[in-house]
């Protein structure tokens, strides 16, 4: 009996850990996962569709360059317990402060059009019209600004990022040589030269990357957390 209770407590205590992790990185992984948007997927593919394995040393760079941007939020949020845009007004004034809004609302706008046009491009596959499919989203959207709670809509986005885990078993589906990779992906080069085209590359996956939203949604959600703790 003795073991049996051992085990319980064991399994437990790490169901807690496992449920207080993910409240932690909620944000996160959100953050992490939502660059893998309509905008995202195109460039990436885009971008192996013209250079082949050429750029995966190029993909490879951004990952840390990701994580040290959402660890410098993270820092943030939690010292200042404040979102970004009420840090930035607080520490440069309302100059900065409003041209770091309209810079996030232009880019989410941007953004937001890249995504109509994946959803509709997708669903038109299977013959639903592009205005059912913007009419649908648009009233989606439109309830879960109004109703519900945040912690709701996040386990809700952690359900859909799990999604994203069937890339991995699509990267083999194709049946990639190793021995190519390594050869073609892992040493820097720049196919063909560093033209024009390869920095507009470049410079379309950094920005799929690292976005402006994900600075500001992130500080505020760990701001939040931290002000709802302390």
């Amino acid at each position: 009996m003795s073991g049996v209770t051992t085990f319980y407590f064991r399994a437990a205590r790490a169901s807690k850990a496992v449920r207080l992790y993910l409240v932690l990185a909620g944000p996160g992984i959100v953050v992490m996962v939502a660059d893998n948007d309509a905008g995202g997927i195109t460039t990436y593919a885009a971008t192996g569709a013209k250079f082949g394995y050429g750029l995966i040393w190029f993909l490879i760079i951004l990952g840390p360059v990701a994580y040290f941007v959402q660890e410098m939020t993270v820092r943030l949020g939690s010292v200042t317990k404040r979102g970004h845009a009420e840090a930035i007004f607080d520490g440069f004034g309302p100059f900065w402060g409003w041209f770091s809004l309209f810079d996030l609302l232009l880019s989410d706008w941007l953004t937001l059009v890249t995504e109509f046009i994946g959803m509709t491009s997708a669903l038109a596959i299977f013959g639903v019209p592009g205005w059912a499919t913007v009419a649908v989203v648009c009233l989606l959207m439109g309830f879960m600004v109004v109703n519900g709670r945040y912690w709701t809509w996040e386990k809700l986005a952690l359900a859909f990022c799990a999604i994203n885990l069937i890339y991995i078993p699509g990267a083999f589906l194709v049946h990639p040589k190793v021995s190519d990779i390594l050869a073609q992906g892992m040493i820097p080069h720049f196919p063909g030269g560093f033209t024009a085209e390869m920095f507009f590359f470049l410079m379309a996956n950094i920005g799929t990357t690292i976005a402006p939203w994900m600075i500001f949604f992130q500080q505020s959600s760990v701001g939040a957390r931290c002000r709802a703790t302390s």
